[in-house]
């Protein structure tokens, strides 16, 4: 699976879903991938899956994205919480990681911004209060490829 680094500008890498590996390639993405922190984690929709599937995958683990939700929290320390939950609301992945450091205060540095900064903020972002419409587009989007740059 193609996708795109969301942190690092035109790099390219091959995710492997089943053990959540990272290689360097190009070609058309189909997706995004953050591969810092302890596993790398995606957001992507695979073009050969029979039936159009979006899915977010950390590591190993992966979950069709109609089936989980997800939650993202800023704590007062600064900190953020990234979570995965099943349809009972049972936590099947919970992220705490320090928000990113935007550098030297900005007065322009706004919501736009920190999304940017922050793979699992706009995952969130995409993924909470989401409606048929803007699932189909993006995965229309994904599962169509786009090329890196």
């Amino acid at each position: 699976m193609l996708l795109k680094d969301y942190d690092q500008h035109g790099r390219t890498w091959a995710l492997d879903p089943r053990t959540g590996l990272l290689s360097p390639a190009s070609g058309r993405c189909h997706g995004f991938v953050h591969a810092g922190g302890e596993a790398a984690a995606a957001l992507y929709a695979d073009p050969a899956d029979e039936e159009p599937v979006l899915w977010l995958q950390y590591g190993r683990r992966r979950w069709n994205c109609a089936t989980v939700t997800v939650h993202q929290s800023t704590r007062p320390d600064g900190t953020r919480r990234f979570t995965v939950e099943d349809t009972r609301g049972t936590a099947l992945l919970e992220l705490r990681y320090p928000a990113p450091d935007p550098g030297p205060f900005d007065p322009t540095y706004d919501w736009m911004d920190a999304e940017a900064d922050d793979f699992f903020l706009w995952v969130a972002g995409r993924l909470t209060d989401r409606d048929a419409a803007s699932d189909t587009t993006l995965l229309t989007h994904f599962r169509a490829g786009f090329l890196p740059a």
